[in-house]
């Protein structure tokens, strides 16, 4: 399905009352709202004036010529206020285009139009019964407070992955010539070499080599690498994850938030079906990091590994895209 996604023009304003009514909310077998709804005030501030205020952003997904998709955000007091700082999102996907990733993809261009424009998060309210409640966990929003019917949640917009560069080499040596973070590593031959992270990553970038890597930036600062290898033969649809970041990023959620996104920027944009991760068994972080990004553990690989002389075991973590996709519905 081809489908391209970009920021929303000023003639297209007009389009989002569709959206905005298409995003409403039904409980399973409730009748349909009427489509003046969008017209109750407490509704209709998410579409008045647009455009006028800081923080009124948007993007559009478009499928031959038609927009089958909107993301737009406003610092405005409404449903997921909560301050006047942050930007509140809406979104709407058509209804025959959900489940296909096209939502997520939307709402990344959005996020990476939000950090282009300086903000550091944004915020939502979604009704406890709308399954979009795992969508938006899946994308990293948090819960900060609730009601009675909504969730009111915030991601923060720090973390992001992009293509490695050469200029990245430096970056990289410095992380792993710390032996807190190696120690969780692969061996690598010469730890701390610029001149060996150049090669590494010129092995990343070459289009045979069968490793999909990107960098983790926080904040725009490079702070770790991660990657998948495809396999080969019968296991060509499936892809090994390897990740690390540097020690003062430990414990934040980044390294949840960056698995994420390297598992839907695979799944939307290869034809793996399955991502696996084989973390050391005693490293209790890593394995915790695969779980909260909806790994599942299938079994402990005994004596699988030669870490620091020691014969040690590993835990097999996989998740599929099935599985990642009904996630995201």
């Amino acid at each position: 399905m081809s489908v391209t996604f970009r920021e929303i023009e000023k003639p297209e304003y007009s389009q989002m009352q569709d959206f905005l009514y298409n995003a409403a909310f039904v409980p399973p077998g409730a009748e349909p709202f009427p489509r003046e709804i969008v017209f109750e005030p407490e509704v209709y501030i998410y579409i008045d004036g647009f455009g006028d205020k800081p923080g009124d952003l948007g993007v559009v997904a478009e499928k031959d010529g038609n927009i089958i998709g909107m993301a737009w955000t406003r610092i405005i007091p409404a449903y997921g206020h909560i301050d006047d700082e942050t930007p509140e999102l809406a979104t709407s996907v058509l209804s025959e285009y959900r489940g296909c990733g096209v939502g997520t993809l939307l709402m990344s261009r959005l996020f990476d139009l939000l950090r282009e424009r300086g903000f550091s998060r944004t915020s939502l309210s979604v009704q406890k019964k709308n399954a979009a409640v795992r969508f938006y966990h899946r994308l990293g929003y948090k819960t900060i407070r609730e009601n009675d019917e909504d969730f009111i949640m915030v991601k923060e917009l720090g973390v992001t992955i992009r293509e490695l560069t050469i200029e990245d080499a430096a970056g990289l040596a410095e992380i792993v010539s710390n032996k807190k973070v190696l120690d969780n590593m692969d061996d690598i031959p010469n730890p701390g070499r610029i001149e060996d992270s150049e090669d590494f990553i010129r092995a990343c970038l070459n289009e045979n080599d069968p490793k999909i890597a990107r960098a983790i930036c926080y904040n725009g600062h490079l702070i770790g690498w991660i990657g998948v290898i495809r396999r080969e033969n019968i296991r060509r649809l499936t892809g090994e994850m390897g990740y690390y970041i540097a020690e003062d990023y430990w414990g934040k959620g980044i390294m949840t938030e960056a698995v994420k996104l390297m598992c839907a920027y695979i799944f939307e944009n290869t034809d793996i079906v399955r991502i696996f991760a084989e973390p050391y068994a005693f490293n209790a972080a890593s394995c915790r990091v695969l779980e909260k990004a909806g790994f599942q553990f299938e079994g402990l690989l005994r004596q699988n590994a030669v870490k620091n002389e020691k014969i040690i075991d590993m835990k097999l973590y996989a998740i599929v895209k099935h599985q990642w996709a009904e996630a995201a519905q």
